[in-house]
């Protein structure tokens, strides 16, 4: 079933472009014209022609965008088509790189193998992906980071800590600055006046 009334002729225009088209039907009607294949691709390039809102016939679904010798391919290299995948591009999205793309991309998705319509599921993914980011950003990228600087510190408070980060010389000289600080005085500063 197609869009276009079976009654009402196909255009002259619409049979001439669905015969010299340089995909639409080619594969179809490489072989024998007259095949009931072919009528049948032709039938739906014609009424593909004639309806408006079918502007670019070849690109509603995956099938029929190879069958007409077209290439169907992912717009990001992050998606979600595997658990592999997902999780890599949810720890993309948890830091904040490239992470608007994602939803764009997301929210333009009609179905599987489905071409794509703008803004499509807007609403969903606008509210979903922030949430991510500040579920995964903010709470567990900052608790690991938290971990490793609890535990540097916890390195650095034990007898041997400073040796841990510091050389020898620069021990050797937080020793010196720290005696030199303990000191009340540095020079003895009575009676100036009587000094020569």
């Amino acid at each position: 079933k197609f869009c276009r009334d079976a009654a009402a002729p196909p255009s002259d225009a619409c049979i001439h472009e669905c015969k010299v088209h340089t995909y639409f039907c080619f594969d179809s009607c490489k072989q024998d014209q007259a095949s009931p294949k072919c009528q049948t691709c032709r039938k739906e390039c014609e009424a593909a022609c004639m309806c408006e809102q079918f502007c670019t016939p070849l690109i509603k679904d995956a099938a029929l965008c190879v069958e007409q010798g077209g290439a169907w391919g992912h717009v990001l290299s992050q998606n979600f088509d595997t658990i592999v995948n997902s999780l890599l591009t949810l720890f993309e999205i948890s830091t904040t790189e490239g992470w608007v793309d994602v939803m764009y991309a997301a929210a333009d998705v009609t179905g599987v193998y489905k071409q794509p319509i703008r803004d499509f599921e807007i609403g969903l993914w606008v509210v979903a992906f922030p949430m991510w980011i500040l579920v995964s950003f903010m709470f567990l990228i900052n608790l690991a980071v938290g971990v490793i600087v609890d535990n540097f510190g916890a390195a650095m408070g034990k007898k041997d800590g400073p040796g841990l980060v510091l050389t020898e010389g620069q021990q050797r000289w937080m020793q010196s600055r720290k005696s030199l600080h303990r000191r009340a005085f540095f020079f003895d500063l009575l009676n100036l006046h009587e000094l020569p």
